[in-house]
């Protein structure tokens, strides 16, 4: 069975531009593991928050590794979203909210999962089983350990497969221009397990995937203080916003902010409440948590960012005339998804593959039919880098007007 394809290659490139490089301003990759052989079974575990966008950053961020996603299949009912998922080696599982005649298609689909490891494939999937807004890992399924471990007696514990752990951070879900982290862990081999799971079964299925939760939930944001998640992740960007590597900020704040809530809840309680007047306060303004962590600037370095932005602003607004339709289309497009967490991913496919696409087909010939083969060129190598730089812009100027607020 082979798990290397030129057309995925090619596709996944193309959209990996899309979601690394415009949709999100940066994309960071923590402690992948290049010791383990592309021909090694491997089964990624991580966190599931942002619906089919966490999908996305495990598919276009594991090296030369091509892996199959376990993904819910309630996404796959339009004809196009299914061919596309597909052919980004996406797989549905159903779910008792389907239908039970719906529910035998799983068999089909875990036996196709044993083969993919037992042939040295890349399986990822979301142990939760389902997605959840707030930044909190949820108890886990025991049916990856299931697959894992029948695809590893199946081979007489020889087939060396290994479980790699990941937490997924978003500084916000839904957002474009925000940032994502993978953090992963170190992976363990199943083999491991091997005298426990012919011992007792049931309890090291459980044990699996106890490690599997504990691996996971040190490398993401999890908040325990579900009352005050969101004065909690105010504390979290305040401190983002101050600088440094991102991942190791978040980690360090949460362990501060767990540490105060078990040794000291009287000072726990008491930046929690701060927190809380701090966002009533500055929420209606717009202002963010990373900007009141960055602080106000020295009033001649404020007015020097604003008199910069307004130098470039025509720069800006060339890039708003012949980009503003393909970039708000989508926006308007998933305005009513009944469920808003698929906003971010139905935008990227819409980016990459409709509107950008088609408009900037259409503008390049409409230019190329009044105007001669050179300018045509400049104007057609014009459109994504003014696009970017008129998004560029826009961030930079929310930001720094945030800042005179401050």
């Amino acid at each position: 069975m082979s798990h290397r394809s030129f057309f995925y290659s090619l596709l996944r490139a193309y959209v990996r531009f899309w979601h690394n490089r415009i949709f999100y301003r940066k994309v960071e990759i923590k402690n992948f593991p290049k010791n383990i052989s592309t021909d090694t079974p491997l089964l990624i575990v991580t966190n599931h928050q942002n619906t089919l966008m966490d999908a996305l950053a495990v598919v276009l961020n594991v090296g030369k590794r091509q892996p199959y996603f376990l993904t819910r299949a309630d996404i796959f009912k339009k004809d196009f979203v299914r061919k596309l998922l597909m052919s980004l080696k996406m797989l549905p599982v159903y779910r008792l909210r389907d239908g039970m005649d719906e529910m035998k298609q799983n068999d089909d689909i875990f036996n196709t999962c044993v083969n993919i490891l037992s042939t040295g494939g890349t399986l990822a999937a979301f142990p939760e089983g389902n997605h959840g807004v707030q930044y909190h890992l949820r108890s886990f399924k025991k049916g990856l350990a299931r697959i894992a471990f029948q695809a590893e007696t199946e081979h007489d514990w020889r087939l060396n497969l290994q479980i790699l752990p990941c937490g997924l951070y978003y500084t916000h879900c839904q957002k474009m221009g925000e940032r994502l982290v993978l953090n992963f862990g170190e992976p363990f081999k199943l083999s491991e397990y091997q005298n426990a799971y012919q011992e007792n079964q049931p309890r090291t299925l459980t044990q699996v995937t106890r490690r599997m939760y504990d691996s996971i939930q040190a490398l993401m944001l999890h908040i325990d203080d579900l009352p005050h998640h969101d004065d909690y992740k105010w504390l979290i960007d305040v401190a983002s916003g101050k600088g440094g590597d991102l991942m190791n900020t978040v980690l360090s704040t949460r362990k501060e902010l767990d540490e105060l809530r078990k040794n000291t809840p009287e000072k726990y309680t008491g930046q929690i409440q701060a927190a809380h007047q701090q966002r009533l306060l500055m929420e209606p303004k717009s202002i963010s948590p990373f900007t009141v962590g960055k602080g106000k600037p020295a009033i001649f370095v404020l007015v020097l960012k604003t008199l910069l932005l307004l130098i470039s602003s025509p720069v800006a607004l060339y890039g708003v005339i012949n980009n503003g339709l393909p970039y708000a289309l989508p926006f308007l497009m998933t305005r009513k998804l009944k469920d808003p967490q698929f906003s971010s991913a139905f935008r990227i496919v819409l980016f990459a593959l409709v509107t950008f696409p088609i408009f900037y087909l259409i503008q390049i010939s409409i230019i190329g039919i009044f105007t001669d083969a050179q300018t045509t060129l400049l104007y057609a190598l014009s459109l994504p880098i003014s696009g970017y730089l008129s998004h560029h812009w826009a961030r930079k100027w929310s930001e720094t007007m945030q800042q005179w607020q401050l």
